[in-house]
């Protein structure tokens, strides 16, 4: 399933590419492209825009009408602008005038049609990224199928390097298979330019302010905010959260306005949420708020046995021409690793620069050291 944009209005178009991935949106600034794409696609919906070369959008509509398209079609016109007159009145057309486009309700409408799709797709193989047949690697995979489709807050906590990013785009990509998740590292919020970016701002509301921001919360409407490294928010921010996380309201800086988004939230810490409670660095009330569910992501230590894999899956991608020795095998799973799978990855991106031309990667014990 996908959505087309037919516009020349990078604007309009930007509004989508916000919400949606590119993998479900599809833009055309020309109406011939999008014709062209058409016997290959199906989309769920066609949006034209006016604002395209003159007569574009009414030759397409005509060209639409005599392949008999049964496709809804949204066009938006101008205020004052007619209707077109087909000469065949066999589309699914609706006329609506762009000052009065209702965008949140446009995204509920695309977001049930998803929801219809994911539904025939049910059984589909959604590949999760976290490699490993091990019990725990097991564990966390079923853990992560559990809560994807529930309405309810999951905490990821491990060290870093064990696949906190990857864990949460899986469990974004069961629920909204179409839509950007909205990911951001906690410690850009400590400063006021980083609130401005979370919360979004008025025209004017600081010097320099030339131009209104949305904000990431209004980009994670209707989708997934996830807040890594968790631990890094200030107490006076976490105030801030509580009330968004309660009601879904807020306001952009400089804005009376109360907005809403309702979005589904995970985070991510690599340390014990109870440890910073005790520490007076975290709110009862907010850890309260973003730990419905909390899944534990293991460390590469405690899975050692699937350290052959981890290597198959990173050779397959990046060197599949090469393999690791057994000696180099059995180093690696004698290794308490640190920094976990992205140090492993990290030691075979090396390995395989140095072993230049030859087939077989022979990792020592100093390669696995950075220094």
């Amino acid at each position: 399933m996908s959505l087309f944009i037919v516009s020349s209005d990078w604007r309009f178009k930007g509004k989508f590419k916000s919400h949606f991935t590119p993998a479900f949106l599809r833009e055309f600034s020309m109406a011939e492209k999008a014709l062209a794409a058409l016997p290959t696609e199906q989309p769920a919906l066609i949006i034209i825009d006016n604002r395209l070369a003159k007569g574009s959008y009414q030759w397409f509509l005509q060209a639409l009408s005599d392949r008999q398209t049964t496709i809804p079609i949204l066009l938006c016109l101008e205020k004052d602008q007619m209707e077109p007159v087909l000469s065949k009145a066999n589309l699914k057309v609706y006329c609506v005038r762009r000052e009065e486009l209702n965008y949140s309700k446009l995204f509920e409408y695309l977001d049930k049609l998803q929801q219809q799709d994911a539904v025939k797709e049910s059984h589909a193989y959604h590949p999760s990224g976290l490699i490993g047949q091990s019990k725990c690697m097991h564990s966390v995979r079923e853990q992560l199928k559990r809560y994807a489709h529930q309405d309810c807050s999951v905490h990821l906590y491990g060290e870093t390097g064990t696949g906190k990013e990857i864990a949460a785009n899986y469990l974004h990509r069961l629920k909204y298979p179409h839509r950007n998740i909205v990911s951001i590292n906690c410690s850009l919020l400590s400063s006021a330019l980083g609130n401005s970016m979370f919360f979004g701002h008025t025209k004017g509301a600081f010097t320099d302010g030339k131009t209104e921001l949305p904000g990431l919360i209004h980009e994670a409407h209707q989708s997934t905010l996830f807040l890594d490294e968790v631990e890094n928010l200030s107490l006076q921010f976490q105030a801030h959260l509580l009330r968004l996380l309660e009601t879904g309201q807020y306001r952009r800086y400089g804005d009376t306005q109360v907005h809403t988004s309702k979005f589904r939230l995970i985070t991510a810490s690599n340390e014990k949420l109870s440890a910073l409670i005790h520490r007076n660095v975290m709110r009862s009330d907010f850890l309260y708020r973003i730990t419905d569910t909390h899944i534990h992501m293991p460390a590469l230590r405690e899975h050692k046995e699937d350290i052959p894999q981890l290597c198959s899956h990173y050779l397959g991608l990046n060197a599949p021409h090469k393999k690791v020795s057994s000696s180099s095998i059995r180093l690696l799973q004698s290794y308490h690793w640190p920094g976990n799978v992205r140090q492993l990855f990290s030691t075979l991106r090396r390995s395989v620069i140095a072993c230049g031309e030859q087939q077989e990667l022979q990792i020592m014990e100093e390669d696995l050291e950075l220094g």
